[in-house]
C-alpha cells in the first residue's frame, strides 16, 4: 500500500478506491492491508470490519529489491498469519508461501521504452515482468489493449488475464462553489480561461508536442500543467510566460482546476489506460487527446482527437474547442454519458469476483 500514502498517483488511486468498494461491497473475506515505508505511516481510517492495516516500519526499497531478486521475505512472515490470496498493484509479484497470487498491470511502457524509466522501474520490472506475469495465478490489465500487450509481446495466456477497466470517481462530478474556484485559481496564480494537463512529465506523455502547439495557438488562453515539477521538463521561451506549473495538487483543488479549465489536452505517445480522460469528464469539460488506440477504447467518441505527432493537428483542434461552443457542449454531453460505463465499484466488484473464483 505504499503507493497509497502521501500524494497518490495512478497505482495509489487504484489502490485507494479498490479498498473503499470492496469495503462496501464484501464482509465475509478478510483482508489485510500491508504498508511498508520507512517515513510514512498509512493512515487509521475505518475501511470496514472485515479490514486489518499491517504497517510496517521497513525502507520500501529494501523490501522491494529484496521481494523482486529474491522473492523473500514471504508475505507471511510479515503479517504473521497465513494468507489465502496476495494482490499486488504492480507488474511484479508478492513472495508468499501458499497463497495465489494476482498481480495488477497498468501499462508496458516500462517493457518497450526501460531507457525512460528509474529507480526500481528501470532495474527490475522489464527483465522480469514477464516471469512473474507467468507464475501469477490471475493477471489484471486495466484496459484491453494493455491485455493484448501481455498477450502479444510477453505471451501470457490470454485464459490468465482479465481486463477490468478503472473507474471515474464521482468526486470529480460535484460541482464546486464559485467561491472555492476562484480560491484554487488564486492559489495557483492561475488566470482563465486555461487548457489543464494533469500528470508527471515523462516522455511519453509528449508535452514538447503540447507546448508547440500552445505556441501556435495564438489565443488568449493559458496552459496550466498540474503533476509533478521535474527540471528536465523544457518548454520553449516565447510560450513559458502563458505556461503555468502547479506541482502536485490535492483531489480537492484539482477537482476545482478540472471544472475551471476550457478543456483536458492529453497528448500522450502510450498509455496503459489513462485515468484524467475520466476525470475531465466527470469534471464536466471536453478531452482532447492523442489518437492512440486505449483512448479510443476508454472515451469511445467522447473526445476530440488528434496525431500525437502532429502539432498543426492539436493546435487547431484547440483552437475549435475555444471558438466552437456547440462543438464544446457536444463534447461534454458525450463525456457525461460516457463515463456511466465506468465506476469503481463495478472494477471492485469484478476484482472481487477473481479472489472468490480463486
Amino acid at each position: 500500500m505504499r503507493p497509497a500514502l502521501s500524494r497518490p498517483t495512478g497505482v495509489g488511486v487504484y489502490l485507494k478506491n479498490m479498498v473503499r468498494n470492496l469495503a462496501l461491497l464484501d464482509e465475509g473475506n478478510h483482508y489485510l492491508l500491508f504498508s511498508s515505508s520507512w517515513k510514512e505511516r498509512f493512515p487509521r481510517t475505518v475501511h470496514g470490519k472485515n479490514f486489518e492495516v499491517v504497517d510496517l516500519r521497513l525502507p520500501v526499497r529494501f523490501l522491494n529489491f529484496a521481494w523482486n531478486r529474491f522473492s523473500t521475505p514471504r508475505i507471511e512472515s510479515l503479517v504473521r498469519r497465513p494468507v489465502d490470496i496476495v494482490h499486488s498493484p504492480t507488474p511484479l509479484v508478492i513472495p508468499s508461501k501458499h497463497a495465489r497470487k494476482i498481480t495488477t498491470v497498468m501499462d508496458l511502457y516500462f517493457y518497450f521504452h526501460p531507457e525512460e524509466t528509474q529507480n526500481e522501474i528501470k532495474r527490475d520490472y522489464a527483465e522480469l515482468v514477464q516471469k512473474h506475469c507467468m507464475i501469477s495465478d490471475a493477471v489484471i490489465a486495466i484496459s484491453e489493449h494493455t491485455k493484448q500487450q501481455l498477450v502479444e509481446h510477453l505471451k501470457v495466456p490470454a485464459s490468465r488475464v482479465y481486463t477490468i477497466h478503472l473507474g471515474a470517481d464521482r468526486f470529480f462530478s460535484e460541482r464546486v462553489s464559485e467561491e472555492e474556484l476562484n480560491r484554487v485559481l488564486a492559489q495557483y496564480g492561475i488566470p482563465q480561461p486555461y487548457f489543464l494537463f494533469v500528470g508527471a512529465p515523462d516522455p511519453r506523455k509528449n508535452l514538447k508536442l503540447l507546448y508547440q502547439a500552445f505556441e501556435c495557438l495564438n489565443e488568449d488562453v493559458t496552459l496550466v500543467l498540474a503533476g509533478p515539477k521535474r527540471e528536465e521538463d523544457s518548454m520553449t521561451n516565447s510560450a513559458a510566460g502563458k505556461i503555468i506549473r502547479t506541482g502536485y495538487v490535492p483531489s480537492e483543488n484539482l477537482r476545482a482546476l478540472y471544472q475551471g479549465a476550457v478543456a483536458l489536452t492529453f497528448p500522450s505517445f502510450e498509455e496503459g489506460f489513462g485515468l484524467p480522460l475520466l476525470e475531465a469528464m466527470a469534471s464536466g469539460i471536453p478531452v482532447v487527446a492523442s489518437r492512440i488506440p486505449v483512448f479510443q477504447e476508454i472515451c469511445g467518441d467522447a473526445f476530440l482527437s488528434f496525431g500525437n505527432d502532429s502539432i498543426e493537428e492539436l493546435s487547431e483542434a484547440m483552437r475549435k474547442i475555444i471558438n466552437d461552443s456547440t462543438l464544446r457542449d457536444q463534447l461534454i454531453a458525450q463525456g457525461t454519458e460516457r463515463i456511466e460505463k465506468f465506476s469503481w465499484r463495478d472494477t471492485a466488484a469484478k476484482t472481487l469476483e477473481i479472489y472468490n473464483h480463486l
